[in-house]
């Protein structure tokens, strides 16, 4: 029989207890640099703030520190995050929350010769609507393409090979929108579940982002023996939601657990927020 005591909220016994674990928690929004086969393409978000009537300009830089020539096209699709984060892709402009009709770039094919540097400038034009009184988002790609000639017995013909494809987040921010919190919705237990050829148990936890821009988050998830005191080491997971998004996180733990044990999630999004924390008591 599972017993089971919940707790959602933020309280001193808990922060006093794990407050060492978040002083050096950080996250960078925008700065990191995509690698693969030699090519970096920085930023990996773009954060616009044009107000409505004004066009605002950022710009991509791409790099080839290979020894081989790569040739890319670029191309736009609208995206959003579905209920466990994984990201859903539709044609640009079908998306209500859609920015890919605003975006122009200063070159839509980009062919880079070995260690050479490019900068390629992304326009943005915020249209006079009421479309940009919310935040709005897209997703850049840049798709390597690499042409093969292939010949038959009949005729030769061409062929096209997608080797690498990188995506650079859009988003477009008015002044203004407020920034809510991450909380913590639920706590559960979902037994022992099996996929593939993986066993294991599961304590899903869903969060609500319930402010106007897009959030990241650290989520710290200890779970505790509560006759022993040893602790189960379990991986931080790292989450983004988007404005007002509902998403389940899932943390998998041994099959193997016997006994009662204290699971605690912390949620951090930073400086910026109050940590949120939510306790279960699970007996296996």
């Amino acid at each position: 029989m599972l017993y089971e005591k919940q707790h959602l909220g933020l309280t001193n016994r808990l922060l006093a207890r794990y407050w060492v674990f978040f002083i050096g928690f950080f996250y960078l929004q925008c700065t990191w640099t995509c690698f693969a086969q030699g090519i970096s393409i920085s930023p990996s978000r773009i954060f616009f703030k044009g107000i409505p009537g004004e066009t605002v300009q950022e710009m991509i830089t791409l790099t080839n520190s290979s020894s081989i020539p790569f040739n890319f096209t670029t191309g736009l699709k609208d995206w959003y995050r579905d209920s466990i984060g994984r990201k859903v892709y539709s044609d640009p402009g079908t998306a209500n929350h859609s920015n890919s009709q605003w975006l122009k770039l200063s070159e839509s094919t980009i062919n880079l010769n070995p260690n050479e540097t490019k900068r390629i400038a992304v326009s943005l034009t915020v249209p006079q609507d009421s479309s940009a009184n919310s935040l709005t988002n897209s997703m850049l790609f840049f798709t390597q393409m690499k042409e093969q000639n292939k010949v038959s017995k009949e005729r030769k013909q061409l062929g096209v090979n997608v080797l690498l494809e990188v995506g650079v987040q859009i988003y477009h921010i008015p002044s203004g929108l407020t920034s809510g919190e991450l909380d913590f919705l639920a706590f559960e237990d979902r037994g022992a579940i099996s996929i593939a050829a993986d066993s294991f148990r599961r304590v899903a936890l869903k969060v609500k982002n319930t402010g106007k821009i897009n959030k990241d988050a650290q989520v710290r998830f200890e779970l505790t023996n509560m006759q022993t005191g040893k602790e189960i080491p379990i991986k931080t997971t790292a989450i983004a939601m988007l404005p007002e998004a509902v998403q389940w996180i899932y943390v998998d733990l041994p099959l193997s657990l016997k006994g009662k044990y204290l699971g605690v999630a912390i949620l951090d999004a930073g400086n910026n927020y109050e940590l949120r924390v939510a306790e279960k008591e699970i007996r296996y």
